[in-house]
This record gives C-alpha cells, sequence and structure tokens, in this order.
C-alpha cells in the first residue's frame, strides 16, 4: 500500500512538472527577450552558414562563370580577327581584279561593263498599309540622282525598282508584289563555274518562294546554288546577288524546269536599302 502511494505522487509529481513546464515554456516563446535572442541566434547561424558554406560556393561559381566567358570571348575575338584577315585578303584581290578590269576596258576602248555600278544609300521612310506587300518609299529623289528603273537592294538581296521619283523621295516596287516591275533576267551559278539563264517570274506568299522558270532541260540544279541577276534587261546590273536554290520541279511533258528560289532579304523589315546607279 505505501508502495503504491509513493508510485501516485511520483506520477503526480511528474504531471505537475510537464504542466508546469509548458506553461513556462509558453511564457518564454511570448517574451519579447527570448524572442530577439532567438532571432539573433538564427541570424548568428545563418550568418556562420553563408561565410562557411553560401559565399564560397557562390564566388566559385561565379569566377567558373567569368572563365568560361572570357574563354568563349577570346575564341570570337580570335574568329573575328581570322575573318579581318580574310576581309584584307579579298580587298587586296579585288583591288588587282579591278585594275585589270580598267586595262581590259582600256585595250577593248569600253566605256562600261555589265557588271558596273554604284551605290546611293537611301532610308524607307513609309510603307502603306494599302501598299505594305507591293511598294515602299525611301528618303533619296531627283535631287540626289535617283531615276525611274534604277534597281534598289540590300546587302542581303534585290529588293526592286525605282518606279516614281520626286525631289526629295522615290517609290520602290517591291520583287514581291507579282507585277510587271517584278520580273528579272536571272543566272544560276553551277559548280563548274558556269551560269544557266533563267527569269523570275513570282513570288507566293504562302511559301516565301521565287519562281524561276529555264528553259534548259538537260542540266542539274541542286538546293543552295547561288542566284544572281544577269545584266540583262536594262535594270539590275550584272553579279547582284537575288538567293538560292530552295527546290527543283521539272515541268510536265519536259518542256523545261521550274525553279523555286529563297531571298534572305526580310521584306517585312526594310529600313536601309541602296540604289544601284549603272553608269
Amino acid at each position: 500500500m505505501k508502495r503504491k502511494n509513493v508510485f501516485k505522487r511520483v506520477v503526480l509529481f511528474f504531471i505537475a512538472f510537464s504542466v508546469v513546464s509548458l506553461i513556462g515554456m509558453g511564457f518564454i516563446k511570448n517574451n519579447a527577450y527570448y524572442q530577439s535572442a532567438d532571432r539573433s541566434f538564427f541570424s548568428f547561424v545563418s550568418m556562420i552558414r553563408y561565410g562557411i558554406f553560401d559565399k564560397p560556393i557562390k564566388t566559385v561559381g561565379n569566377v567558373s562563370n567569368d572563365v568560361a566567358t572570357m574563354w568563349d570571348v577570346r575564341y570570337e575575338n580570335d574568329q573575328l580577327r581570322s575573318q579581318l584577315d580574310a576581309v584584307n585578303h579579298w580587298q587586296a584581290q579585288l583591288n588587282e581584279l579591278q585594275h585589270e578590269v580598267n586595262e581590259l576596258k582600256e585595250l577593248n576602248n569600253l566605256k562600261t561593263i555589265h557588271s558596273e555600278y554604284t551605290l546611293i544609300n537611301a532610308t524607307v521612310m513609309n510603307r502603306s498599309s494599302e501598299t505594305w506587300d507591293s511598294a515602299v518609299t525611301i528618303d533619296r529623289g531627283s535631287d540626289d540622282g535617283i531615276e525611274v528603273g534604277d534597281g534598289v537592294v540590300t546587302p542581303k538581296g534585290i529588293v526592286g525598282r525605282v518606279i516614281k521619283v520626286d525631289a526629295k523621295t522615290s517609290v520602290v516596287s517591291l520583287i514581291v508584289a507579282n507585277d510587271d516591275y517584278s520580273q528579272m533576267s536571272v543566272k544560276i551559278q553551277e559548280p563548274s563555274g558556269s551560269f544557266v539563264q533563267g527569269i523570275l517570274k513570282s513570288y507566293n506568299k504562302d511559301t516565301n518562294l521565287f519562281t524561276i522558270s529555264l528553259l534548259q532541260t538537260n542540266i542539274s540544279i541542286t538546293p543552295d546554288m547561288v542566284i544572281s541577276t544577269s545584266g540583262l534587261g536594262g535594270v539590275y546590273p550584272a553579279g547582284l546577288f537575288v538567293g538560292n536554290v530552295d527546290s527543283v520541279k521539272e515541268v510536265a511533258d519536259g518542256a523545261g524546269i521550274t525553279v523555286y528560289a529563297k531571298s534572305l532579304v526580310d521584306f517585312n523589315a526594310l529600313n536601309y536599302v541602296s540604289v544601284v546607279k549603272k553608269p
């Protein structure tokens, strides 16, 4: 009986101690000093973790990224330097070829050749919604030497030709307009160095491809062959870039070949162009 009473007392003491402890812990947690100390402790732990782990890891990561970026920049600089050397090489060759052309012209009493031209740079200043796919207005006119019929290009290829000229502005008909001004004489360069003559006739707005008609059937045209102006027709001088061959289709009954060509020009984003002036 005495042992049973002792056991009860121990149990009651443990329960009472637990209740008092819980109440005390609740009071301490709600105490402002405890909360402040708690925050300070965790701030201290976070600071140590950041200094020992987070900061070094982040620093190593940044250094690795910087090193990788540095090597990428160095590689790009080496590539650009190599390309610049190539440009200097081609410029020297171009100067030599120009010298030879001038000598040959003197020997043959020629004033001009099919590939000679100069460029007048211009800015597209107006493009109405009604003629968005057919014409643009540029900020060069007769005062700058622009004439009706002059060709218009960008570094990526043929754009169109001038159809109207004022003193300060000109209207350019685009080759995607599918009108009488769109057609032009072109030539496709074969791997052997020879050329195949053709006529660029129309533009498909759904496929973004031009149609070129060839009358020769005993030739092999393959994708990516270069297409340029032939110099025939009196508008564009020879050798201006038009685009590349996309695909080829034989006409029924073997009457000819239809070539589908792609241009590198973005006709929806024309900002700067050059007017081609033949001598």
